[in-house]
């Protein structure tokens, strides 16, 4: 309980940030086992999948081989000219497989922990060739677990390959009747559906190792109470992380304060430089609400937004200017101001009325009286 408390003990799940530090120490998660049956059995396919061409070309070269004449024996540079054709063709026939394992034991590994390359992978360490330590690697829960599924893996495949004689003990026993080229054709045929068989034997295995590296591996990444809280600080303290916070959270607040402009029933402009939107609503609202202010291009974003939603503007720099420096958003204008407002809200209901065909036009905006505490000039 003592050591829960103080933190000591790793029991929380690692962060984003500290899975991103493994990867570029090149700490990832990988199974071997996945990479080498995935890497047999694509190649045992490969070989089947090529084994036509493969005898063709392997019977080419045996047959080039043994035609060699007794001049060409004796002479070195034709016989390195056929060492380089007989090898040639051996890359020709190896090729295929070879290339076909290579990029099943990557897919393994991408598949599994991504690619990564990290140049403080190749650092060398002391760690990895201090006797003691690796000798404690040998004696480790680690090691026994490895040995367990080294015997796990014999068994299987020993287990495999009895079945795999059984099940072809006609044939086999078959073989001393059959003659060359066939019977070495039946050899190979049979040899290589036996390796495809106990190679998909081993995914079984990967089947097994894979989840249980994923699980190892984050366990060793888990961290302790007081490392969450020092990233926490460390990441909370960064000048950078707090302007980018503070960024995405300018950006929130207009984005909310711009959509409350089209439910404004008035915006007061300075004309340019500033404007304000309030909100009344005689049964809801006790005083004019304000619900978004702004400067310059702010003030421009907000006559913008109240066009579009036909907002009805007014010019009436004073008060513009007065509201904007004595109201925070969302909170009833000061007193002082209600009888401007309550003229600019008369002078509106007037012009709506006008425009409904109800009424004369109202006129001009009448002369507004901003107290002199509130007034801001510019």
């Amino acid at each position: 309980m003592a050591a829960d408390e103080s933190g000591a003990e790793r029991t929380e799940e690692a962060t984003p940030r500290r899975q991103e530090e493994a990867r570029k120490r090149g700490q990832v998660v990988r199974s071997r086992d996945l990479n080498m049956s995935l890497s047999l059995l694509a190649g045992m396919v490969s070989l089947l999948w090529t084994s036509s061409s493969m005898a063709h070309w392997a019977m080419q070269l045996v047959h080039a081989n043994l035609q060699l004449s007794a001049v060409e024996l004796s002479r070195p540079d034709l016989l390195a000219h056929h060492a380089r054709a007989a090898l040639w063709m051996l890359m020709k026939i190896l090729s295929v497989p070879l290339l076909v394992m290579l990029l099943a034991t990557l897919a393994g590994g991408i598949a599994l922990g991504g690619w990564v390359f990290s140049s403080e992978a190749f650092m060398p360490q002391w760690s990895r060739i201090d006797p003691w330590a690796g000798l404690q690697r040998m004696v480790s829960l680690r090691a026994l677990l490895e040995l367990l599924k080294a015997l796990l893996k014999f068994m299987l495949v020993s287990t495999c390959c009895l079945v795999i004689l059984r099940w072809h003990r006609d044939e086999i026993m078959g073989l001393a009747r059959e003659t060359a080229p066939g019977v070495w054709l039946h050899v190979a045929h049979i040899i290589l559906w036996s390796a495809l068989t106990m190679s998909a034997s081993l995914l079984l295995v990967a089947a097994i190792d894979a989840p249980a590296q994923w699980f190892s591996f984050m366990r060793e990444l888990k961290m302790t109470r007081q490392e969450l809280r020092d990233e926490f600080k460390e990441s909370e303290g960064r000048p950078e992380v707090k302007m980018r916070l503070r960024q995405m959270q300018r950006k929130m607040a207009e984005s909310r304060m711009m959509a409350k402009v089209a439910q404004a029933d008035v915006v007061i402009t300075n004309p340019t430089h500033y404007a304000v939107a309030l909100r009344y609503q005689p049964g809801r609202d006790a005083a004019p609400i304000l619900l978004a202010k702004g400067v310059d291009h702010m003030a421009l974003q907000i006559r913008k937004v109240a066009d579009e939603n036909s907002v009805i503007r007014v010019e009436a720099p004073p008060l513009a200017r007065a509201i904007y420096f004595s109201t925070d958003l969302d909170r009833e204008i000061p007193a002082a101001l209600y009888m401007a407002v309550a003229q600019v809200l008369a002078w509106l209901h007037g012009l709506r009325r006008y425009r409904a065909g109800q009424g004369r036009h109202p006129g001009d905006v009448p002369e507004l009286e901003i107290p002199q505490d509130l007034r801001r000039d510019v």
